[in-house]
């Protein structure tokens, strides 16, 4: 049996055991038995990993998600959080356009299963509106998402950047179209075309610019600074500046540094970029590449498929991501590389979005007793209409 048709099997595996093994296991586990059969040493194995684990990026990804964990925990502990909220309740007047905000803003900080955390305001501010629960769950839950194939804080949005050799910063200028595109979409699928009218209203600004700023700042930073290490250090700042803020209502630091630690999540990170460094390794990507060569159907159509099914299959990005991308690399060229593989993970994220697995879409829809039929049609409207643009942008 070929190197490509064992990376066949492992992947079903991988697919078939998600919801029993830890996926940082199924990984390594994976790259393990992947090394051997491609004829690789212990030593060899031994050298890639600590390759892959003390690698500069790696290292980056794993701070980063460390330390915007921590910052979210300052956040909520300190009150800030539902302090950015009620001030923004107060200062848009249009329900429809608070009640979007809501879940976007909540989704600047991403943590699973979060858009239970901002189920209760959609539901508030939609209460005495003709909006049916599938569409609060659609709100809910779509407009949490907006930021994710930009903001370099999701860790499947990270993991791209790391295995297509770019910063997030570039990645987020290449994407910048998605979420604009993901809010028109989204606004226009459950309140047409009527536009907002904005009934503004003072909030407290100190409090917005001290709770809301620091995060900004992360952003500009990690758009901006074209270096590994740049949203790293931003957001260590970021930390400092909250916990100085808020020092006397916050538990002790080693309490606040012990519920921000996640270290299955962090361990994903070292396990998919040791992953991608055995498949080159032992040739297993071009091996892919030649097989996939062979079947003679469009090259764009594998770099859809492969991530779209394995993100719709799990619910988790960077599943799609550390699965797809590493095999796909054999089939781009020094030249369209990165537009090719930056279209996979778009492909990886739109098949989150459309999978009944998504743990924000379960919640949200449980939230709000939605129909499950409705809410799909409207989901799945919205996902074929954001996935058509970067298909015809990556054909034309």
């Amino acid at each position: 049996m070929n190197l490509a048709l064992w990376l066949l099997v492992i992947f079903v595996v991988i697919v078939l055991l998600l919801d029993k093994i830890d996926l940082y296991l199924l990984f390594l586990g994976a790259t393990v038995f992947l090394g051997f059969i491609g004829g690789l040493s212990f030593a060899d194995l031994g050298k890639d990993f600590l390759e892959s684990l003390f690698a500069q990026r790696t290292v980056a990804v794993l701070l980063t998600l460390y330390l915007m964990s921590l910052y979210e925990v300052f956040l909520r502990r300190s009150g800030a959080l539902a302090r950015l909220t009620h001030n923004f309740i107060k200062m848009l007047g249009d329900y429809r356009l608070t009640s979007v905000v809501m879940p976007a803003i909540m989704g600047l900080l991403p943590s699973p299963g979060g858009a239970r955390f901002s189920a209760p305001l959609v539901a508030e501010t939609l209460e005495n509106s003709a909006v049916s629960n599938q569409e609060k769950a659609f709100i809910n839950f779509w407009f949490r998402h907006i930021w994710e194939p930009i903001l370099p804080v999701y860790p499947g949005t990270l993991m791209a950047a790391m295995l297509m050799g770019i910063t997030p910063g570039h990645l987020a200028q290449m994407n910048w179209y998605i979420p604009l595109l993901m809010i028109v979409v989204g606004w226009v699928l459950v309140f047409g075309f009527s536009l907002p009218s904005v009934r503004f209203q003072n909030p407290s600004w100190k409090e917005v610019i001290l709770d809301l700023g620091p995060l900004l700042a992360v952003i500009v930073a990690g758009v901006t600074i074209k270096n590994d290490f740049t949203v790293p250090i931003a957001i260590l700042l970021a930390c400092a500046f909250i916990y100085i803020l808020h020092a006397k209502s916050l538990p002790k630091m080693g309490t606040l540094l012990s519920e921000a630690l996640k270290w299955k999540m962090l361990a994903i990170i070292p396990a998919v970029y040791y992953f991608a460094n055995i498949l080159e390794s032992t040739g297993a990507n071009e091996a892919v590449a030649s097989s996939l060569s062979a079947l003679h159907l469009p090259t764009i159509v594998f770099f859809i498929a492969l991530p779209f099914v394995v993100s719709m299959i799990t619910g988790l990005t960077q599943a799609g991501v550390g699965t797809s991308l590493p095999l796909l690399i054999g089939l781009t060229t020094p030249a369209n590389r990165v537009a090719m593989l930056n279209l996979a993970f778009i492909f990886a994220f739109i098949g989150v979005m459309a999978s009944p697995t998504h743990l924000c879409l379960i919640l949200s829809r449980d939230y709000f007793e939605a129909r499950a039929g409705a809410l799909y049609n409207k989901l799945f409207m919205a996902v074929f209409v954001v996935g058509l643009l970067p298909v015809v942008l990556a054909l034309f």
